[in-house]
């Protein structure tokens, strides 16, 4: 089951890998989980669209592009950071449980979000939710970077904080230009 797979992998257990399929053709199947995002960032947009009262045309494509490069971005650094510490064969699993662990997190944010666009949460709570959540993908990526790529206190801090750096400036970037 991947949500026991992910969690024994964020505490460090030894028997993570049992409950995830970590084959070659898992890797790109893990991608599915960006895409499913999708949707889930629909319902965060037009939760900000509905707050925000935004009377003209929003660029749903566009950002949702940018949101979907964002998602992705962690699968370019991880490659950069395997090849730069020799740190291969931890590509594979480090990607697959990091993507379903992104969908599970995203889904989380846009539960709170769609509880707004119910009339039963206010706006400022839903973001404070989607914030927290956000920025505990700080925490996420430590964990796996300790647990799952192998590197120390200090290589998964650095990791953890290069991966947050480039989808923040992703998603400034991109919402830049979409909103322009």
């Amino acid at each position: 089951m991947i949500i026991n797979g992910i969690f024994k992998a964020l505490k460090g257990e030894t028997n993570w890998r049992d409950e995830l399929d970590l084959s070659a053709p898992a890797l790109p199947r893990s991608f599915l989980a960006i895409v499913l995002c999708i949707p889930l960032y629909m319902i965060i947009i037009t939760a900000v669209v509905k707050y925000n009262d935004n009377p003209g045309i929003v660029p749903f494509l566009q950002i949702n592009i940018v949101l979907g490069l964002m998602g992705l971005s962690f699968s370019c650094i991880a490659y950069v950071l395997c090849l730069a510490f020799n740190k291969q064969v931890e590509f594979r699993p480090w990607v697959i449980v990091r993507n379903w662990s992104f969908l599970g997190i995203i889904a989380m944010i846009a539960a709170g979000f769609g509880l707004f666009l119910l009339g039963l949460l206010p706006f400022s709570i839903a973001y404070i939710i989607g914030l927290a959540l956000y920025l505990g993908t700080l925490a996420l990526d430590i964990a796996l970077a300790t647990h799952i790529a192998k590197f120390d206190w200090a290589g998964a801090v650095f990791s953890a904080i290069l991966i947050s750096m480039t989808s923040i400036m992703i998603l400034y970037l991109g919402l830049m230009q979409a909103l322009s």
